[in-house]
């Protein structure tokens, strides 16, 4: 690289020939190490080009903390970066660049590998020499010191190891990745004078515990200062011969049983004597036996005393608010173990389900293009997607909009307290033509404010339904099915009224609860146009939007009413040959018609009992409540009731069948019901660390879906008396969110997920009971729904299926770890978890350490559950 620069300008100094003009700079190098040199040239021409011999330039660096240059143009490197060499001659300037980097070290080796100090007053100087690969020393490399107890000696940035208190310390020297170790015993001078402790009682001490030391020469209380390993304790109790200390619970670094020195400082001497300390929490856990630690002063150091072939352990992030993308209330911590004697061997169980392997890149990641083989679970994913972003509108706009809520709901119910509509009650008269609209959910938070004007006919007038299709608008520039729909709506209208009406009432609320105030018709309108096939891409099948329960005059695109907005079919052709015709939508509109009046119930019932928008149930548990109704109207197929642990063939497995193209007469007339749940479970599970029921923790989540609804599902199993008043008393409460799934059960969050992350992955597995019975799944059978979706939709039958969908028997990737020493780093999204698999051959104690990655304690949000499986 030579830069040249042209003197423009300015008076030569008396010095500078004037026919000196430009300067090139050229280096011998231009990349070189911290400590190495380069030679810079000069090369000086007058106006005409010609060469200036008579000259000589001043050498200086532009950037005197990269490099220095000598008199004569050696360049020295001085820390990385780019440096800049400069000579002159008078005003004119010639400039070149050179890159500094680091020396990579090869090795790095300590004067010393073990030393001694004496307290008070000892020290000891370590001397690291550092060689690159070749083995060539480097001079002055940047080496970080550390101690692993720095309350027993510390060490300076150059090397020099104080003792502070009696006990062992390690010194780690590191550079470029490369480390080096010290061990350093800090020891009391010896003198006969000092306090002396001969004996402690109980012999092992523990965090927060009170013990007896006897000895001698101590002083009275409050003269006497107290460490154990190097943590300060609290003296209550002390004469010449006897003294009463209690530990603190903190302080203590984690690690196996050990012995520690308790120093006692007394009368202006050192001394002390020998003890032990435990500082874990000891579990002693049998198979089946588990152990939820949510108090957070108990989260940092465990150890499973009995030794046993395999555990699984949960690390989970006990976040309570809602999560949403950017704001996802992530923990990042370390898991660190440690034993006190070598695992050796492996052991492994006929009865335990294949474990899940950790992903190597072979095969995709769940959720992933490469799953999306299946038309209908892809599109229904991205339908999902669009879904919870839409929900998460409706509620910000209604909790924008307190004011009127809070007015709507103290008008008086009938004619003079209703809000005016423009829609008369001819929408329900059979072959009235009404116009309507329909929110423009594309144009984003302007939705409630711009819309598409529709004209309508009834077709359908039922009991709880009214049914309406659009007769204006065409899709594409082609005509509709408009006028070749009426069998199909009137089937879907019946079906309403007769099944997903009590469904929705004996179990959730009242979808008009504030009829009386609005529409007054008595009924839900459903409206079916082909303005919302061309919604989003066309990834929407239906919704509904909270501005229609404001005034027009508030929000312009209002019906005022209980509005459901749908998408239409678009091929004549029966069966189910494309998604486009009837007979695919009907079995797609379906749900998608329950699960959104679910949402209009949870709107009405609450606005109409606490007017604010700030009562609305967060979206997560919304979404995760709409699959609920969903699993309920499932079961009038499937002819499951609750706590029954559901089989795969005998629920989802007719709508996996569709997906292989496959349709048994039995499966014909079901429409697209729970396979969506356990999908979306899939994916969650497939990466819980990233995923939330908490909420979306990046946009295109939408595994909120499955994984609250299983949560909801979970806790009404496990602590409802009555499944119908748990999802009632959920839907209509005043509290939202954990604050709302807690009141439902009584339980804290903090042992409720812990307990559900567990049920979650050991749910139905072979050979293992729990003695918790919280750690299952009641109303499903988890193992086996993962086995038919891996059998049908993937390998597990078949090597060889075109399916790859499901590729495993359980979609959980875990960390597999064998008992001894590891240590993890990782991430977990607030209110989700990480699983981690003991096997092997536990000899020992084994320790399981929690703490932040760059020590001391855990983020405060992360507690731990243990179960011992075998």
């Amino acid at each position: 690289m030579v830069l040249v620069a042209t003197a423009c300008g300015g008076v030569d100094g008396p010095k500078v020939a004037p026919s000196v003009k430009t300067i090139a700079v050229t280096l011998s190098v231009y990349q070189i190490l911290v400590g190495a040199t380069a030679q810079g040239r000069a090369a000086m021409f007058d106006a005409q080009g010609s060469p200036v011999l008579d000259r000589v330039p001043v050498w200086s660096s532009a950037t005197p903390g990269v490099v220095g240059v000598s008199a004569t143009g050696v360049v020295t490197g001085l820390e990385p970066g780019i440096g800049t060499v400069r000579a002159t001659s008078g005003a004119v300037v010639g400039e070149a660049q050179v890159v500094v980097s680091s020396q990579r070290a090869g090795s790095i080796k300590l004067s010393l590998d073990s030393a001694t100090v004496f307290i008070p007053t000892g020290s000891v100087q370590l001397v690291a020499t550092v060689k690159d690969s070749l083995g060539d020393d480097i001079a002055n490399p940047i080496i970080t010191w550390a101690s692993s107890a720095p309350l027993i000696a510390t060490v300076n940035s150059t090397g020099l190891v104080v003792g502070i208190a009696g006990g062992t310390a390690t010194i780690r020297a590191t550079v470029d990745g490369k480390t080096a170790l010290a061990i350093v015993a800090v020891k009391v001078t010896p003198n006969p004078l000092a306090p002396q402790v001969g004996a402690i009682n109980p012999a092992v001490m523990r965090p927060g515990g009170t013990y007896a030391l006897v000895g001698n020469n101590f002083a009275p209380v409050g003269a006497n200062t107290v460490l154990v390993d190097g943590v300060q304790v609290t003296v209550t109790q002390a004469t010449a011969t006897a003294m009463s200390i209690t530990l603190p619970l903190t302080g203590f670094s984690c690690e196996p049983s050990r012995a520690v020195f308790v120093q006692v400082t007394a009368n202006g001497l050192i001394g002390g004597g020998n003890g032990t300390i435990s500082v874990p929490n000891p579990r002693a856990l049998a198979p089946g036996q588990s152990v939820i630690i949510s108090n957070a002063s108990e989260v940092r150091c465990n150890e499973l005393v009995n030794t046993g072939s395999r555990y699984v352990v949960s690390v989970y992030n006990a976040y309570r608010t809602t999560v949403q993308p950017g704001l996802a209330g992530t923990a990042t911590l370390t898991v660190r173990g440690a034993a006190g004697a070598p695992s050796v061997g492996s052991v492994s169980s006929a009865a335990r389900r294949p474990a899940p392997e950790p992903w190597n890149g072979a095969i995709p990641r769940i959720g992933s293009a490469a799953f999306d083989m299946a038309e209908a679970v892809r599109r229904a994913r991205e339908r999902d997607q669009v879904h919870s972003r839409l929900l998460e509108r409706n509620a910000d706009y209604l909790r924008t909009n307190a004011v009127l809520l809070a007015s709507l709901r103290s008008r008086r119910p009938g004619p003079g307290g209703r809000l005016a509509s423009g829609v008369g009650t001819q929408v329900a008269t059979i072959g009235a033509i009404t116009q309507l609209k329909v929110a423009n959910i594309d144009a984003g938070a302007q939705y409630c404010s711009v819309n598409i004007p529709i004209g309508v006919r009834t077709v359908f007038v039922g009991q709880h339904a009214i049914i309406v299709e659009d007769t204006i608008s065409v899709l594409n520039g082609k005509a509709t099915l408009q006028g070749q729909m009426n069998s199909y709506f009137t089937q879907l209208g019946q079906e309403f009224d007769t099944v997903m009406w009590p469904i929705l009432v004996n179990n959730f609320g009242n979808p008009l609860a504030l009829d009386d105030k609005l529409s007054a018709t008595g009924k839900v309108v459903m409206v079916f146009s082909p303005r919302v096939n061309a919604f989003q891409s066309g990834d929407v099948l239906g919704f509904a939007v909270t501005c229609d329960f404001l005034p027009v005059a508030q929000a312009p695109s209002s019906n005022v009413g209980e509005y459901f907005y749908a998408a239409v079919p678009t091929d004549a052709a029966a069966g189910f040959a494309s998604s486009g015709t009837r007979d695919s939508w009907l079995r797609l509109i379906r749900a998608t018609l329950i699960h959104e009046v679910k949402h209009v119930t949870a709107f009405a019932e609450r606005i109409s009992r606490f007017g604010a928008g700030s009562s609305l149930e967060d979206p997560s548990w919304e979404e995760g409540m709409a699959r609920n109704v969903e699993e309920l109207y499932a079961r009038t197929f499937y002819l499951t009731q609750p706590k029954q642990n559901g089989l795969y063939a005998a629920s989802i497995r007719c709508e996996a069948l569709f997906i292989r193209g496959e349709i048994p007469a039995a499966c014909a007339n079901r429409p697209l019901l729970m396979l969506r749940h356990f999908d979306g479970l899939e994916t969650y599970f497939g990466l819980p660390e990233s995923y939330t029921p908490l909420g979306r923790s990046f946009a295109s989540d939408a595994t909120i879906y499955a994984s609250a609804w299983a949560v909801e599902r979970w806790a009404n199993d496990h602590f409802a008396a009555n499944e119908s008043q748990f999802l009632k008393d959920f839907t209509t409460s005043s509290a939202t969110g954990v604050p709302n799934v807690e009141g439902r059960t009584g339980r804290p969050w903090e042992e409720m997920l812990g307990e559900w992350s567990l049920g979650m992955y050991l749910d139905d597995e072979p050979g293992f009971t729990p003695e918790n019975p919280h750690l299952k799944m009641l109303s499903w059978n988890l193992h086996d729904i993962w086995l038919g979706l891996c059998s049908d939709l993937g390998p597990c039958t078949n090597s060889n299926n075109i399916s790859q969908l499901y590729p495993r028997p359980s979609p959980f990737q875990l960390h597999p770890l064998q008992f001894g020493t590891f240590s993890i780093n990782g991430s977990i999204v607030g209110g989700s978890f990480t699983i981690l698999e003991l096997t092997g051959t536990q000899v020992g104690k084994q320790l399981i350490e929690l703490r932040s990655t760059i020590g001391g304690d855990p983020p405060p949000t992360v507690r731990l559950a243990i179960v011992r499986v075998q």
